[in-house]
């Protein structure tokens, strides 16, 4: 069972951001919004499938602004894709939000104090690992190209960081809640369908999509995130937090494969497409270290 809820959160978590890239939003806070509709509602009926398990305004709070910030990250996250393309802006924000993850867990939750000599050189490897790959990834191709400006560029750079340092920092109010991602799954969901909603009023966002078929393609990257997020709940369950999100940063590989052979980003065979993927590899090998400590 294990490694069929690795293959299940590895697919998903590296593909869930794929179905909609062929649809004309107005905005990407419209995008977010679809995203966070359609997780709300496989959260809801898991919820009901699961039982309340005593879930109250009180226990929900945090929960739910973690939910907020995770909304922010998935604006940030679309707008660099649109940027600077998506194997450039996944290489970017996952190593980041695991380094950000664990600068959290040192500074809050007392991780990593006292460790033994071996596991502190390890630490720093991974580190060194994972900023290396996500600098190679950055300067792959160089700032940019002839159809990108450098203000693009520099905007789609800034995004992936905030997706880095959001996505590597929602699980934190969870985390202080002291309840399971079980429980603080669905307030989760709630947070983030707030957030996306609030956030495309604000920018006057139009929620009407081009094609009928496209609302299905927007709500399936929200489905799919969701089916990798229980997946990675079981999968943790099963073997453990450490060598479950370790494994889960495998989706790396699933992303960067769907923009180099889908979308051409950059071209597979050329230069720019092989140091890409050693910057990928680099920042991968770095995560799991970190993870497996």
């Amino acid at each position: 069972m294990a490694i069929i809820y690795a293959i299940i959160t590895v697919l998903a978590w590296g593909s869930w951001l794929i179905p909609s890239q062929t649809i004309n939003f107005s905005n990407n806070h419209v995008r977010t919004f679809y995203v966070a509709v359609a997780n709300l509602v496989l959260a809801y009926f898991v919820y009901v499938g699961r039982g309340s398990q005593g879930l109250t305004l009180e226990t929900a709070w945090l929960p739910m602004v973690g939910g907020l910030i995770w909304a922010v990250s998935g604006y940030c996250a679309f707008t660099a894709i649109n940027k600077i393309g998506l194997t450039r802006a996944v290489g970017i924000w996952t190593p980041l939000n695991i380094i950000v993850g664990m600068v959290w867990g040192v500074l809050l939750f007392d991780e990593f104090v006292g460790v033994d000599f071996r596991t502190l050189l390890l630490l720093i490897l991974s580190l060194v690992m994972m900023i290396a790959g996500i600098l190679i990834i950055i300067f792959a191709r160089g700032a940019g190209s002839q159809h990108q400006t450098q203000a693009s560029f520099t905007g789609g750079l800034l995004a992936a960081i905030g997706a880095g340092i959001l996505w590597g920092t929602y699980f934190i109010p969870i985390n202080i809640s002291q309840q399971s991602m079980w429980e603080a799954a669905f307030p989760l969901a709630i947070g983030i369908f707030l957030g996306a909603t609030a956030l495309m009023l604000i920018t006057r966002g139009n929620p009407k999509l081009p094609r009928r078929r496209d609302y299905a393609l927007a709500c399936s990257s929200g489905l799919i995130w969701g089916i990798g997020n229980y997946g990675m709940l079981l999968m943790t369950e099963t073997i453990g937090t450490g060598p479950g999100f370790a494994i889960a940063q495998l989706g790396l590989i699933v992303n960067v494969a769907f923009g180099i052979f889908l979308y051409k980003d950059p071209k597979p065979g050329t230069r720019a497409a092989r140091v890409t993927f050693f910057g990928v590899i680099l920042a991968l090998v770095g995560g799991i270290i970190l993870g497996s400590l």
